[in-house]
């Protein structure tokens, strides 16, 4: 391994020259799968939250009239056959003939409780009433993480950003009523709510700071009915090409032949299998998924490895391939930045097909240079390199790379 100190102050750390090559990787979800780990391709950057601490995921986008379960440690959520929402305190409900309804694993928003729907202005738990209000309908009949039954009621969500719920016993002792606001999580795509606990979670890193979630969640198995398994969901609008039976070095040579494909479920949780003669698990040996991280990067991921509950460990190998908006006559063979949004450094990774000089500028959004370097910085084959934006205000900035005739911008977000 090579390494170049830059002699521009403003760069933190050191450029370090490396051929560019599969990385060994994993994560932990604890025994019986205790945890839920976010994982970002480009850092390796793992945030862990307990996943037996809450009971429902609420969306922070104000567009949303979505509600999550925890099927994954068997939460569950029933519509009763009167769920009038008159006299919620006073009336017990009956669970005689409650339908049994789940989450929809395609999508983040194919939740729960807007699975009744039956189409605007009808959403399920509740009806949009126009300016963007939705006021709840139903009472349903919920089982949290620990078994206790309880009844709940969403009674609005408003445009402004406040979800108001009631959850009371069955016989409506013991009412409790929450008003959140979602634009208090408006850099997060969800937050959680433990129900025994009556407790908030902020459980998740920034929107860009992740492109996988490992998580035990509910599936349906066909003919076998709904089993609680573990796997990856993605993030939104991150796209994944699974390939199958196809070995791992002839799919990476054609990468780019693969349709990509943004469902929440596409890497999901068969890419392993338990062999009921051996008692183990056992991984194909000729499955990739090639995934664009939030930088448009292309990585390949395999996975080498599973704990089973006795460890909750997730082996794989990731290796970078390229980056869908770095063209052929580019000296790049592919940039990226993170984290993005960014606190304080902005790191910068990239492959040089050769070795030349670089400069950087940082613009606002009026065309301002409010930073501009210069450096012998660039090395061939993979670097990797830090700046401080920690003296920028909060906002939105470019950064430019340039190197002869040539440029690559890509915007951040300073908070």
């Amino acid at each position: 391994m090579k390494t170049l100190l830059l002699s521009i102050s403003i760069l933190l750390i050191g450029i370090s020259s490396i051929n560019a090559q599969a990385i060994s990787d994993s994560i932990s979800l604890q025994t019986s799968y205790a945890d839920q780990v976010f994982y970002q391709l480009s850092s390796g950057t793992k945030t862990a939250s307990n996943t037996q601490d809450w009971d429902l995921q609420f969306f922070s986008s104000l567009f949303s009239a979505s509600i999550r379960i925890n099927g994954g440690f068997d939460a569950e959520l029933y519509e009763p056959s009167n769920s009038d929402t008159t006299n919620f305190t006073s009336t017990t409900i009956d669970t005689v003939g409650a339908n049994l309804l789940r989450d929809g694993n395609d999508d983040w928003q194919n939740d729960v409780f807007t699975s009744t729907a039956t189409g605007h202005p009808d959403y399920g738990w509740g009806v949009y009433q126009g300016t963007g209000l939705l006021v709840g309908k139903k009472v349903f009949i919920i089982k949290t993480t620990s078994g206790i039954w309880k009844k709940i009621w969403i009674k609005t969500i408003s445009p402004s950003g406040p979800v108001t719920f009631v959850i009371a016993n069955l016989d409506g002792s013991s009412s409790v009523t929450k008003t959140y606001n979602r634009t208090t999580y408006s850099s997060k795509h969800h937050f959680y709510y433990d129900i025994d606990n009556d407790s908030l979670l902020d459980a998740e890193p920034l929107k860009a700071d992740w492109e996988l979630v490992f998580r035990k969640y509910s599936e349906s198995l066909g003919a076998l009915g709904y089993y609680n398994v573990v796997g990856g969901f993605s993030n939104y609008n991150t796209g994944i090409a699974e390939v199958r039976g196809v070995e791992v070095n002839t799919a990476q040579a054609n990468w780019n032949s693969y349709s990509f494909d943004s469902s929440l479920n596409v890497l999901g949780h068969d890419w392993k299998s338990f062999n009921n003669s051996t008692f183990m698990w056992e991984l194909e040996d000729s499955l990739s998924y090639f995934i664009k991280d939030n930088n448009e990067d292309v990585y390949q991921v395999v996975f080498t490895g599973f704990g089973g509950s006795a460890t909750g460990m997730i082996y794989f190998t990731k290796e970078l391939l390229s980056a869908a908006s770095i063209d052929e006559s580019s000296p790049f063979v592919n940039f990226g930045i993170y984290p993005n949004p960014t606190h304080s450094v902005l790191n910068i990774t990239y492959e040089l097909k050769d070795a030349r000089a670089l400069s950087f500028s940082i613009f606002d959004v009026n065309g301002k240079i409010v930073k501009s370097f210069n450096g012998n910085s660039g090395v061939e084959g993979f670097n990797e390199g830090a700046i401080s934006v920690e003296d920028l205000n909060s906002g939105i900035y470019f950064l430019r790379t340039e190197t002869n005739n040539y440029s690559i911008t890509k915007r951040f977000i300073k908070n």
